[in-house]
């Protein structure tokens, strides 16, 4: 047993002899041998300390063995250990029945044979010693029990803490796309109204470095809202209908000029064999192919830009499209093609110096090419220049309408001044209010304006309005519950076209403005080719045709 404690063992007998006999059989320096010469003494020793077995004597004057027994048998704290009991009465039944019912486990009688008892001690000794290994165990259990229940209390409030904080922050981001995004909308789009007069060469060229810095700084911020979206897993894909070939075709002429600047070839090739409409998340590869298409403009200044769409069809209709940007720009080193589509990461420090960028645009193309099914991956090449390619799944979609057939073609008014719809416009914001009566009034339409939700839900109720464009935060009452009002309230018959305009990009606002009763949404920063889009999908004064002047 080692360095153990010596085991506790009780021996209680009137007789000294008795006494000095068991105490000669049982000598050991693994056992303590405690003796009592009557049962009150035994009782005493057992207060105090915790005995792996007694040896119990049954006659005895005063308070004899049968009694002690019954009396250490009814404390919580005594009533486990094992009573030995001896005797010198071997015949008469009902003596050992009287030993046995009061919680005596073995009998001996006397003489007894040393070897026999030395052997039944050693037994119940090791039964001593294993129940108290097994309430070590217990109790070590037990500890590490509460351990475990205070850790997962402990997780339980980390959690709910990071709810909480993730809650705030995406409510934080919210906000903040929304103070950003208000004055970038009447900074972008009081320059595209100046920009639609007549200006002098140097007064043009001014507006167009403005309106290029403001594209900038909306493009930084964009990023750094998706990335956080998606580093709290809020970002989800919007798919629907959408016309490949018009999309890169609009990419595509969203470059051509500043190639055509740098003196760069631009050139794009769809392959013939994949279908006209497809199911998708059109926003989400037009925002990949921009950013991949925009990276090649920055780092090519002579050759050119090429891509190239090709497909391999699948199983139920779906279709692998592979895209490939590849451009004759600086190119890449190989060994730092493993940073590049990791977050906040420049191939160079000098590279954002002079070339700018937050270093997440990749990061975010390679989250969202994942969501779409696909992979992304740069080619090593011998020569200049770099090549991306990425994959997306797509499905092919069966209703083959006209809905998407005028999706590149330019739009313009051509309705009888005498019955111009009319436009209820709903915003806080003075300078947002001017650039949407600007704009409106540009397009041929009568335009009111309304500060918050209750002027708007009066005038909508009192006035035959045609369209609404309703800003979503505002005092008094927010564009959403003005929304329910107005819908609640409207006389039958009479529906009014209601519009978000919102700088809040966080995912499940376009579900909130549809249940509130709102017919689409616009993103700020509004641009006057966004309204025109808006008003052609729902108005009867527009056609397809020129652009207007």
């Amino acid at each position: 047993m080692g360095a153990q404690e010596p085991i506790h063992i009780l021996l209680v007998d009137d007789r000294p002899e008795n006494l000095m006999a068991l105490e000669a059989v049982l000598e050991s320096e693994q056992y303590h041998l405690i003796k009592a010469t009557s049962g009150e003494e035994a009782l005493r020793f057992l207060l105090k300390d915790d005995f792996a077995v007694i040896v119990l004597d049954v006659q005895m004057p005063g308070l004899d063995g049968i009694e002690t027994a019954k009396l250490i048998k009814a404390r919580d704290k005594t009533k486990d250990i094992p009573i030995i009991f001896i005797s010198a009465n071997s015949k008469e039944a009902e003596h050992l029945f009287a030993g046995y019912s009061a919680g005596a486990i073995d009998y001996m009688v006397k003489p007894f044979i040393p070897q026999i008892l030395r052997s039944k001690i050693e037994g119940f000794v090791d039964m001593y010693l294993t129940n108290q290994r097994l309430k070590t165990q217990s109790m070590l259990l037990q500890q590490k029990t509460l351990e475990l229940e205070r850790a997962n209390e402990e997780l339980v409030r980390a959690k709910e803490a990071a709810e909480i904080a993730a809650k705030a922050k995406t409510e934080f981001l919210a906000m903040m796309s929304h103070e950003i995004r208000t004055p970038m909308n009447g900074v972008i789009g009081m320059i595209d109204l100046l920009m639609e007069t007549e200006l002098q060469d140097e007064q043009k060229e001014y507006a167009e470095i403005i309106r290029g810095s403001a594209d900038t700084l909306v493009t930084i911020i964009n990023d750094i809202l998706d990335f956080t979206k998606m580093e709290s897993g809020k970002m989800e894909l919007e798919e629907s209908p959408f016309e490949l070939r018009a999309t890169i075709q609009e990419v595509s002429s969203l470059f051509s000029l500043d190639a055509s600047r740098k003196g760069l070839e631009f050139v794009s090739f769809v392959d013939e064999r994949i279908p006209a409409l497809l199911y998708g998340d059109m926003g989400r590869l037009r925002q990949v192919l921009i950013n991949l298409i925009a990276n090649a403009m920055k780092f090519t200044e002579q050759g050119g830009i090429y891509l190239v769409v090709s497909s391999r069809e699948m199983d139920d209709g779906k279709f692998m499209l592979e895209f490939t940007v590849k451009d004759t720009g600086i190119g890449i080193s190989p060994e730092k093609v493993d940073r590049l589509f990791k977050p906040f990461s420049q191939l160079d420090s000098s590279m954002t110096r002079k070339y700018g960028g937050t270093g997440l645009g990749l990061a975010i193309c390679q989250t969202l090419v994942h969501m779409m099914g696909g992979t992304i991956r740069v080619e090593p090449l011998e020569e200049e220049g770099a090549t991306f390619v990425f994959t997306i799944c797509v499905s092919m979609y069966e209703d083959d309408t006209e809905e998407m057939a005028c999706t590149a073609q330019e739009i313009s008014f051509v309705g009888d001044p005498e019955h111009r719809e009319r436009v209820l416009v709903v915003d806080d914001h003075p300078v947002n209010q001017r650039l949407m009566v600007s704009m409106l009034r540009k397009l041929g339409y009568e335009t009111e304006i309304a500060e918050d939700g209750v002027q708007a839900v009066d005038l909508a109720l009192s006035h035959g309005y045609d369209f609404i464009f309703m800003d979503l935060q505002m005092p008094v009452m927010d564009g959403l519950e003005a929304t329910k009002r107005i819908r609640e309230l409207q006389k039958p018959g009479r529906k009014p076209k209601i519009i978000a305009m919102t700088a809040n990009v966080m995912d499940g606002i376009k579900s909130k403005c549809l249940q509130a009763g709102m017919d689409d949404y616009v993103s700020k920063p509004l641009k006057l080719s966004t309204i025109k889009a808006i008003l052609s999908k729902y108005s009867n004064n527009f056609i397809a045709e020129s652009s207007i002047r």
